[in-house]
């Protein structure tokens, strides 16, 4: 089963994946708490882990090349591969991405990826995270490691709609897509919920 963590810079993503992976793991279970590509040989990974991450969304041919590389990771039998193994936890995806390629550009191969999101690999449970901008930038003042990622994010009440328009088109492709407000609902009780919705359905499996 696969499950992904998404959304906003500063809204919690990093704290609920090792949150929900823990709570799993105290179940029994074995889940993967895991970023990046999904596929193990994918050919784009080591070129693009050469660039500095805080320069990821501010690229438009980055941004290019980490679509390239998520298309790619479909094209390898990554989700397969990872049903093999069981609970996969991914941390941020192409859906961040997509949205930050439509909402700091918007920049061509986002907008068209944003029409055909079958194209990625889709997940049985996405988990979408955002915050108000106020909320994010008293988080942002907080931040000892804050990076140029970090301010982008909270650039704008604009940016931020449009980036959560982009989530909601790239998360067509996913079986269920649920949405938290992290400055209302505390990264405990999302868990819970989740973990009840992966009791609920604990065979189904993602349409390739």
């Amino acid at each position: 089963m696969r499950v992904l963590i998404d959304g906003l810079d500063l809204s919690g993503k990093t704290t609920l994946a090792t949150l929900l992976t823990e709570a799993l793991r105290a179940q029994g279970r074995s889940p993967v708490h895991h970023r990046g590509f999904l596929a193990r040989r994918n050919p784009l990974a080591r070129p693009l882990e050469t660039v500095r991450a805080p320069d990821h969304p501010t690229s438009a041919l980055l941004n290019m090349g980490y679509l390239a590389g998520c298309v790619l990771d479909r094209v390898l039998g990554a989700a397969e591969a990872w049903d093999r193994r069981g609970l996969l936890i991914q941390e941020s995806y192409v859906d961040r991405c997509l949205a930050y390629g439509y909402a700091n550009g918007p920049w061509p191969p986002a907008r068209l990826a944003l029409g055909r999101p079958g194209m990625f690999i889709g997940f049985d449970l996405a988990i979408y995270l955002s915050a108000p901008l106020h909320i994010r930038r008293e988080r942002l003042r907080r931040r000892l490691d804050a990076n140029s990622v970090d301010r982008l994010s909270v650039l704008s009440e604009k940016f931020h709609d449009d980036f959560m328009t982009a989530l909601a088109m790239a998360g067509r492709r996913h079986r269920r897509v649920l949405t938290f407000d992290t400055s209302r609902t505390p990264a405990e009780q999302i868990v819970q919920e989740v973990v009840r919705c992966l009791d609920e359905a604990p065979e189904q499996r993602m349409v390739r």
